[in-house]
């Protein structure tokens, strides 16, 4: 990548050198909590991608401590469907923050807002590129908890395939972290997140799939399974519902890739791929890079309902079963 390959928007920073080595070009985007800059390495003559905490939110010590948590997560990782963390630093003002690859392209969910459904060969090899990265991260150790399609990037310009890197791991878990952040706080977004995650409960890479389960219903229906904007409506049906079949919104949809989406995005772990790889699989067969077969994976036999697995997770359960009272039932 290039410098003339980023448009930067003007910044108070535009002109600082981080580090004695990375000047600021300008502002490129940001998130909830932080802020990304374009900026060149001084030493390399390479772009990079400045990862720094909001001004509002650069005196949290969780936030600090997310962003080194995400630094520590990236350096074990080394996948082309993985971001690079390149360096960490300071500025003279104490905030913390990470030289990242600079990844020319816009975001899955950007593209998915512009241009709606993809074709489908480009769905399958994008979901494909998903299930590499997360694959990668998991074998690292690394529960991302945040997989959606802003989190992903489309890199490569539009004449050729499409590179897709997973970014943003501020929310990830790491294996001997714990299951939840500490202060069952929820973490993640509604739209793709697994029961176990909303119950505030231990989560394991079967997290990792309920959420690409749901991007892969996105990509290949142009919709949401759940397409509300009611925050409550959203929480029930996470919790509760199952999704509908894609089928119902795209009628030739093949059927082994229906069966796939409804296997991983399954309330109830035990239901689900039993890890990222297993999904991989079943993709490469459906594609033809594999020699193998789609596994057949009936429903399961009993009601798909999420079961939980702490005192904590079943007593909130029990109240938003109330709360949702006739469309909400828990399992004996």
């Amino acid at each position: 990548a290039s410098l003339h390959e980023f448009r930067p928007s003007e910044s108070q920073l535009t002109g600082m050198v981080l580090g004695n080595r990375y000047k600021v070009h300008g502002y490129l985007t940001r998130g909830a909590t932080a802020r990304v800059y374009l900026a060149e390495d001084l030493i390399e003559r390479v772009p990079v991608a400045i990862k720094m905490l909001a001004p509002e939110s650069n005196k949290s010590a969780e936030l600090s401590h997310r962003m080194l948590r995400e630094a520590e997560a990236l350096r074990t990782i080394d996948h082309p469907n993985v971001v690079r963390v390149l360096d960490t630093g300071e500025t003279a003002g104490k905030v913390p923050y990470l030289v990242l690859e600079a990844l020319p392209g816009e975001t899955l969910g950007d593209f998915l807002r512009r241009q709606g459904t993809p074709p489908f060969e480009l769905a399958l090899s994008l979901v494909r590129q998903a299930a590499q990265g997360l694959s990668a991260a998991h074998r690292a150790g690394i529960v991302h908890r945040d997989v959606k399609p802003d989190n992903f990037v489309l890199v490569g310009p539009s004449d050729e395939p499409y590179g897709l890197p997973l970014i943003d791991f501020g929310m990830a878990k790491l294996d001997g972290s714990g299951g939840t952040s500490g202060t069952h706080t929820i973490l993640g977004t509604i739209e793709y997140m697994a029961p176990e995650q909303i119950l505030a409960e231990p989560v394991d890479a079967r997290t990792d799939v309920y959420a690409l389960g749901v991007v892969m219903f996105r990509l290949f229906t142009g919709h949401l399974p759940f397409d509300t904007t009611q925050p409550t409506d959203l929480l029930r049906h996470q919790l509760f519902s199952s999704l509908p079949p894609p089928s119902w919104l795209e009628d030739d949809l093949d059927a082994r890739l229906e069966r796939m989406i409804l296997t991983a995005t399954r309330k109830n772990p035990a239901n689900r791929y039993r890890d990222m790889q297993e999904l991989l699989d079943d993709l490469d067969a459906l594609i033809g890079v594999s020699a193998g077969e789609v596994s057949q994976r009936p429903p399961p036999v009993t009601a798909d309902a999420y079961s939980p697995s702490t005192p904590r997770g079943s007593e909130a359960l029990a109240i938003f079963a109330e709360k949702f009272e006739p469309y909400a039932s828990i399992p004996p």
